[in-house]
């Protein structure tokens, strides 16, 4: 691996030099002393408190992904955004979700505790174990305006599990995107992207119609059995999306929305019966509408509903055997489908006003229904049901230009875990023009799963319903897991050079941590139907309020604008955590199971982490952007971990016209240094090129 490193280091020397001279003729032609140069604003944001507030008014951190910083990225998929953002980790994604995880605690298949919203609604979904499913999100990089990335709890404004941020997707107004736009990526790994957008207008409203496929052939290396393999992990995704924007007079307009996406992806290793070649096909499909009214200045009402329904299924005939209590090797074929079906159905109202010259306030209502099958989870189709409903308000106060504070709550009653209360107070000090002063306290709730809550997984052999093995038990009694923060923060604003800066210090506090542990369940329980066979290894694994955990630290992001065609964006994180188990006496085998436990929560975030993104523009209207992410030791799962690594990314983009049209080619590279990790040391991404073609007309 080392002469591999070094040959390819060798091999990008002269690439690397070329352009850095092209950097430094870019630098040069600039005007420095131009008087036209500054640094803008800082830009108004709506999704910390529902109020619209300029960064450095609102309680949290956030970072700000614009359009062009998605553009000289040269993604993919939404989740390599994240690296940008500082105390984000994210896993080279393909035929697996990617798991995004903001501080660690990320020992879950998909990301339970940072909400993700695409304008406004949740992309949680109770299928995939109420996480967030990365390869069936219903948006097109294309369409996105800006990503807005709160840093910390935000349960006040979004409701239990927006634990431990929110990443908030805002897409373009559909009067923006007007016209046909036709775009492909193009590169080694069988990488094939195409995407196809029409925009129109009839009379005043506006339509958005936008088709995109993606497709590659994923990782090429795979370590077990003591060899290296090439797995089976080719993905193939599409997403369709429409959206109309409709105004009716002067003070109402409604929106409406339908996305479709789903996603095709390989599992499985070659001449394996435990683990056979096998496709996962998987989709989403929802339905939103949403209408809001001005009522005057500063004073507006919302209602929005959407419906979304989620579908899995991958079947396939999985060999297990073990010894039984005669040292006998029994053998039989289970056939496993990890699927199902979902559906949700939420209602949201929202109203906006100022009961004074001093004051903001927004407070609102919402419900949410949801309903899930799946064998898999619970040893039965019959549908598991769930709702919940909930009631928030924020409160804006500014006594006067120096200080500013924000109060909010948020009640919820959610049928599984009752109901729960999450406070949050805030403080600004504003020491001089645009430098200030935050401090926030906050508490936030992460309800279950229903497969936390009510899992029931066991394994049968084929034809038979009596199980040979129960994997998963729910212990009746999980509490909702909670988590309260206390925040220090300081946001500048450097005009005459152009930049700003924003630290965040924080502490983290989770006493009732959901953890999923070997645990022994009691074959004399009422509710436990099975038999003593039926945990042929003395246990099942079952999700308890077993853990005390702490994370402290800090981070920061800076953004300089160097010059007028130079962008620089710097981030940092440096985190501890501290694990300990409340109780020892439920986990199976706990001479050796506690310190994996705790040593996958406390390692579950890298000691130290790090992005740059630099983009230059250049003579001839060329763009170049050059991405550089390091990350320290640290586990995604208890039995595995991943290396520290540097990772670089480039791009090199010319825009050009094309008669009246707007075009665009690019050269993007992902992993250009060396191969990455995965989720686990024993899975290697390798180095990406692919060539990118967008014609706008």
């Amino acid at each position: 691996m080392v002469l591999v490193q070094q040959s390819f280091r060798r091999r990008c020397n002269p690439l690397v030099l070329a352009l850095a001279g092209v950097w430094l003729a870019g630098t040069a032609a600039a005007a420095e002393d131009d008087e036209n140069l500054y640094f803008s604003d800082l830009p108004i944001v709506a999704s910390v408190s529902r109020l619209p507030q300029r960064l450095s008014e609102v309680p949290a951190s956030v970072t700000v992904i614009d359009r062009d910083m998605i553009r000289a990225s040269g993604a993919r998929n939404f989740a390599d955004l994240l690296r940008l953002v500082p105390g984000f980790q994210v896993t080279p994604p393909n035929q697996e979700s990617a798991v995004v995880a903001y501080h660690g605690l990320s020992n879950e298949e998909y990301t339970p505790r940072v909400q993700v919203l695409i304008d406004g609604r949740s992309q949680y979904s109770p299928l995939f174990n109420s996480g967030v499913n990365w390869n069936l999100l219903p948006v097109v990089l294309e369409n996105i305006e800006r990503i807005e990335v709160i840093r910390g709890s935000n349960t006040v404004s979004y409701g239990s599990n927006a634990f431990l941020g929110v990443v908030n997707i805002i897409t373009q107004d559909t009067s923006q995107t007007q016209g046909w736009m036709i775009a492909a990526n193009h590169g080694n790994a069988s990488i094939r992207d195409e995407t196809v957008r029409w925009g129109g207008r009839s009379g005043p409203v506006d339509v958005r119609m936008t088709y995109h496929q993606l497709g590659d052939s994923g990782f090429r290396k795979m370590f077990d059995a003591n060899r290296w393999f090439d797995p089976h992990d080719s993905r193939h995704s599409k997403v369709f999306d429409l959206r109309v924007d409709a105004p009716l007079g002067d003070r109402d307009e409604l929106q409406f929305t339908l996305s479709h996406a789903s996603d095709i992806s390989q599992y499985g290793r070659p001449n394996s019966l435990t683990d056979p070649f096998r496709d996962l096909s998987q989709s989403s499909t929802a339905l939103s509408g949403q209408w809001r009214r001005v009522l005057g200045e500063g004073s507006e009402v919302k209602i929005r509903y959407s419906h979304v329904e989620d579908w899995a299924s991958g079947a396939y005939q999985e060999r297990l055997s073990y010894a039984d209590k005669n040292s006998v090797t029994q053998t039989y074929y289970y056939p496993a489908n990890p699927g199902g079906e979902s559906r949700i159905d939420e209602i949201d109202f929202e109203h906006l006003f100022s009961p004074s010259a001093k004051t903001r306030f927004v407070w609102g209502m919402s419900g949410k229904w949801t309903a899930l099958s799946s064998y898999q989870q619970f040893s039965t189709k019959d549908w598991q049901q769930r709702s919940s409903h909930r009631i928030f308000g924020n409160l804006e106060w500014r006594p006067d230009k120096e200080w500013l504070f924000n109060l909010g709550g948020s009640f919820e009653n959610d049928s599984v875990v009752g109901e729960l209360f999450d406070p949050r107070a805030s403080v600004s000090y504003h020491l001089f023009q645009d430098h200030t002063l935050r401090f926030v306290a906050s508490r936030a709730h992460r309800t279950p799963s229903l497969y936390e809550a009510y899992g029931n997984t066991s394994k049968a052999a084929a034809g038979t319903v009596s199980p040979v093995d129960r994997t998963f038990y729910a212990k009746p009694g999980l509490k909702a897991e909670r988590i309260d923060t206390l925040e220090l923060g300081y946001l500048g604003q450097y005009k005459p050079w152009r930049a700003s800066f924003d630290f965040r210090a924080f502490h983290e506090r989770s006493p009732n941590r959901i953890t999923i542990i070997p645990y022994a369940p009691p074959a004399t329980a009422a509710d436990d139907k099975f038999e003593d066979s039926a945990h042929p290894y003395g246990r099942a694994d079952s999700a308890l309020n077993l853990e005390r955990v702490t994370i402290q630290g800090y981070e920061y992001q800076a953004n300089w604008q160097a010059l007028e065609r130079t962008r620089l964006l710097y981030s940092y994180a440096y985190i501890r955590t501290y694990a300990f188990l409340s109780s020892e006496d439920m986990v199976v085998d706990a001479a050796n199971n506690i310190a994996k436990i705790s040593r996958q929560t406390s390692e579950s975030a890298p000691r130290r982490s790090q992005s740059l993104m630099v983009i230059q523009k250049l003579p001839f209207d060329l763009e170049a952007s050059l991405m550089y992410y390091k990350s320290g030791w640290m586990r995604w799962r208890r039995n595995s971990y991943t290396s520290p690594y540097e990772r670089v990314d480039w791009r090199l983009a010319w825009p050009f016209k094309l008669g009246s049209s707007r075009a665009e080619v690019a050269y993007t590279a992902q992993m250009a240094n060396h191969s990455i990790e995965g989720r686990r040391e024993t899975r290697v991404a390798n180095e990406m090129h692919w060539l990118s073609l967008r014609l706008d007309f």
